[in-house]
């Protein structure tokens, strides 16, 4: 049984979430015309990855995380089933690929270093003092925010873009473990191609 002290500490968390949660770019919005580098070195214009068929894109923090991890394991295994269903797939890391333990034959690794992409999405923000002192009292911190130098963190999301490059899907949680469902991925391919 947790104190009232900790379920009002978790109750902000909670609203926090949601702050953070309702300004990302909505479902009906174009996606941010954006440049980005993939794993391999090369500069490629995101909207070139939806113009002929709708593109399934997830932020993630990085293969350090274990959400992460098992969410590529995920897609990397339902990748050649969700191509057949018409998609591009592509995974944005904050990650150098260097760094990265994230492979893949059907997903087009991207690494956005400065949540240069993720900011146009308003995906991103920042951990405060008050919230890392909660974190650090509950013990969670480092599960929780998985903190790089800056305290600057991308909310974990899956989106589907279509080929005229508005959001059509979009799951995205600051809770880092929770993402999107692949059946849900799915039923959203299916509805997308007919």
């Amino acid at each position: 049984m947790i104190t009232k002290k900790e379920y009002l500490k978790l109750k902000a968390v909670d609203i926090l979430n949601e702050k953070i949660e309702r300004k990302i770019t909505p479902i009906g919005e174009l996606l941010p015309k954006h440049t980005v580098e993939t794993f391999n070195g090369d500069s490629i214009n995101i909207n070139l990855m939806y113009k002929d068929k709708p593109l399934l894109l997830i932020f993630m923090r990085a293969s350090w995380c274990p959400y992460c991890r098992g969410y590529m394991e995920m897609l990397d295994g339902m990748g050649e089933y969700f191509k057949s269903l018409g998609c591009n797939i592509a995974v944005v890391s904050r990650e150098e690929p260097e760094e990265s333990t994230f492979s893949s034959e059907h997903v087009t690794l991207i690494s956005d270093t400065t949540n240069s992409f993720g900011k146009k999405l308003n995906m991103t923000y920042f951990a405060t003092d008050e919230i890392t002192k909660i974190y650090e009292t509950l013990g969670i911190k480092e599960r929780v925010e998985g903190y790089w130098d800056t305290s600057e963190l991308n909310v974990p999301a899956t989106l589907i873009v279509d080929t005229d490059g508005r959001i059509i899907y979009k799951h995205a949680k600051r809770d880092y473990t929770q993402r999107a469902f692949g059946s849900d991925i799915i039923n959203e391919l299916k509805r997308v191609n007919n």
